[in-house]
Formats: C-alpha cells, structure tokens, sequence
C-alpha cells in the first residue's frame, strides 16, 4: 500500500513547490524580459533592468531605510528574546498565560495587529514614523520569534555548571558572560538574522505605521500602482537574493550550533 501511494505522494509535493515557487520563478523570469511590459509577451532576453534598479536612487534609499530598520528590529527582537528567555528559566506565578500572550502575535492576523496599533498611535497623538511607530510595530512581530529561537538553547544549558562556575567565586554576571552566553550565542546570532529578514520584508505593518517615508516592499508596491516594468521585477529579484542569503548565513550558523551541541554530549 505505501508502494503503491509513493508516487502520488511525490505529485502531491511537486505540484506544492510549483504554487510555492513558480511565482517567484516566474518574476525572476521577466526581470530579462526585453519588453516594457512586466509579464508577457517575451520579447527577447537582457540584462538591462538590473543595470537601471542598481542605479535607482530612490529603490537604493529605501533599501537603506529597510536595511537600517532590519538591523535595529534584529538586535533588538534578540536581546528581548534573550531576556525573556533567560526569565523563563525559572518558575513563577502565571508563566503559561505570559508564555500564550507572547506567542499570541504569531497567531494573529498580521492587518490585525496593524490596524490595532495604528488606532492605538493615533488616539495617543503620535506621528507615525520609521524609527517610532514602524520599529515598534515590528518588534511586536518579531520579538516572538526572536524568543522561540533563543529558548530552546537557553533551556537546554544545564544550569549546574553555572552555578558551579558562581561557587568557584564567579559573580552572577560574570557566571553568565562567559560560561552560559558563549553557549547560547549562536543561536541569538540566528535569531538576530532571521528577525532582520521578518522586518526587511515585511510590508503590512509598514503600510499602516511607516508615515511619509519608505521600505523597500512599500517603494515597489507604489511602484507597482504606478509605473510597473519589468525593473520592478528585477528590483524583487535582488530583493529575495539578498533575503536568501541573509537566511542561509543564519542557517548555517544554526547547523554548526546543532553540531557542536551534538559534539559536546
């Protein structure tokens, strides 16, 4: 019987990587369309579209600005993540209701969440902003994640050799600098990579809370409404590059903590 569904089973996973990736396969497709059209007809193959997105101003401005952004939500998810996890080490009263609200913005709806902290913003009188409302609102986002990465390393570290290390005389901080965090740190490396990919790429909450400025989803997305070609296709194109690469760095730095956690036992 498992003979004889095997093959069906391999269609059924074909054809979920083809509605999975041939979007984006398509879209990398057209960036070398020699045509002003963004999808068909075929009108020859060139490379001209990424010589006029490397050399867009304004897609390299807002770059900057979701780079920026992905940097400070990154370090800052981690170190949250971090704390948190450090704190859910122990027991104490109420840790599975606190354990079910942090998690709870992975389950929500993403316009959910946006349009709550854009009410929110906006009854308090505040401007909304990059480096306020927007940085916030993905922190809200990113910082469960940050916590789900981080706390199964923080979790696993047998806590007896930290406390051997404070019985030796190593003070609390000291115990911590360098014998749990060496341990753990890969991991907050990871974490700090793939929260920098949720916020370089996220465009909902931006929509909602980024004010006058500009990421690069919300310059494509205008550019989209407004001017589309198939340099908008090449821009996304360099856009999931860069994102690939970010997230195969964090993957192999998640490997070798596995190794060498496998390694140590």
């Amino acid at each position: 019987m498992a003979q004889r569904s095997a093959p069906w089973l391999g269609l059924f996973a074909l054809a979920v990587y083809l509605f999975l990736y041939a979007p984006v396969a398509t879209m990398v497709a057209m960036s070398f369309n020699d045509s002003i059209s963004i999808t068909l007809p075929w009108g020859g193959f060139t490379t001209k579209w990424y010589g006029k997105a490397l050399t867009n101003t304004q897609a390299w401005g807002a770059f900057f600005n979701s780079v920026r952004l992905g940097l400070v939500v990154g370090l800052l998810s981690s170190l949250i993540g971090l704390l948190t996890a450090l704190a859910f080490r122990r027991a104490f009263r109420g840790k599975s209701p606190v354990l079910t609200a942090l998690l709870m913005p992975i389950l929500l709806p993403s316009i959910v969440l946006a349009v709550g902290q854009t009410v929110l913003w906006n009854l308090l009188g505040l401007t909304t902003d990059l480096w306020t409302s927007t940085l916030l609102g993905h922190l809200v986002y990113t910082v469960p994640f940050a916590f789900v990465m981080i706390y199964p390393r923080v979790y696993r570290f047998d806590p007896n050799i930290e406390a051997a290390a404070m019985d030796l005389g190593a003070g609390p901080f000291t115990a911590f600098r360098t014998i749990v965090l060496p341990r753990i740190m890969p991991g907050v490396i990871a974490s700090m990579l793939f929260c920098f990919t949720l916020s370089l790429d996220e465009f909902v909450r931006t929509m909602f809370l980024i004010g006058a400025q500009n990421t690069l989803p919300m310059y494509l997305w205008s550019i989209m409404l407004t001017d589309p070609s198939p340099e908008t296709n090449a821009i996304a194109t360099l856009s999931v590059c860069f994102s690939l690469a970010v997230v195969g760095i964090a993957m192999l730095i998640g490997a070798r903590d596995g190794g060498a956690t496998a390694g140590g036992h």
